[in-house]
Parts: C-alpha cells; structure tokens; sequence
C-alpha cells in the first residue's frame, strides 16, 4: 500500500471500517464490492478485475495487503472463496 496516494489510502481504509463494524463474515468479495461501490473511479484502479472467461478473481499485491490489514488489525482473516478464485491454466 506504499504506492498509493495518501487520499486513496485515507478512504479506502475509511470505508473498510465502515463495513467491518456491520459485516462479521470473512468474504473478501463482499469487503471489495462494497469499496468499489462507494469508491471514486481513481479509488477503484488499485482493486483486480475479474477473469475475461472465467468471471472469476485473483488477489492482486495491493488487496493482498489489504487483507493482512484486516487480519493483523481487526483480526479479521478475509478469504477469496475458491469458488471464486481463478487459476492460470497451464
């Protein structure tokens, strides 16, 4: 998260507060969602993108971070459901 501008990080952590006060599951699908809903666009750039063809998610390097944020000071372990996790073919 060193990358990201100071104002981008400010709200997306604002936000994932938000949510975790009221959403006591571990779906990260349903953190990201709700950020990318309530985000600006320039927000919304730092966040993967579903598989072309599969319709399916990769954790990128940044919400890799965010999840170890989450676990390390909510202590909140978030998980991408392997039903929605996609894998490179070989």
């Amino acid at each position: 998260m060193k990358d990201i501008q100071k104002s981008h990080k400010e709200i997306i952590l604002e936000l994932l507060e938000e949510i975790l006060e009221f959403y006591h599951e571990e779906d990260w699908l349903i953190i990201k969602k709700y950020i990318l809903r309530y985000s600006h666009p320039d927000v919304r750039k730092h966040f993967s993108t579903r598989n072309q063809k599969s319709k399916k998610h990769c954790l990128n390097e940044f919400e890799k971070c965010l999840v170890n944020y989450c676990k390390d000071n909510y202590n909140k372990h978030l998980v991408l459901k392997e039903e929605d996790t996609h894998y490179e073919k070989d």
